[in-house]
């Protein structure tokens, strides 16, 4: 399993946009991960693709992430979310109809708005 992250310019459109600009002065941007624990499904390279997705989307075996608690946010962390969005986005991607008339099918998991 690996992790993968990009920094990619958006001064046009997602830095409320496009009214706050990136400072470029403080380039280069560095992005890291610190403390990441990963506890998943492993996703041998040398198994078929539909073998691993098949044993790895809840079949006999079950993991964490297939508990009904991991299913939905509690009242404590639905408001939780709410402050944090409500504090911190400066972009959504899935609420922006100017760029996405119609709305990339991820966000059609996009319940706790």
């Amino acid at each position: 399993m690996g992790v993968f992250s990009s920094i990619w310019n958006a001064d046009d459109w997602a830095t409320q946009g496009g009214r706050v600009k990136t400072d470029w002065s403080h380039a280069p941007f560095i992005a890291s991960y610190r403390g990441f624990e990963i506890d998943a499904c492993e996703f041998p390279e040398a198994a078929a693709f539909a073998d691993n997705t098949r044993r790895c989307s809840g079949g006999a075996e079950k993991f964490w992430w297939d508990e009904p608690t991991m299913a939905e946010l509690n009242v404590h962390q639905s408001h939780q979310l709410w402050w944090t969005k409500a504090h911190h986005l400066i972009y959504d991607y899935c609420t922006d109809k100017a760029r996405f008339p119609v709305a990339p099918a991820e966000c059609e998991h996009h319940r706790h708005l």
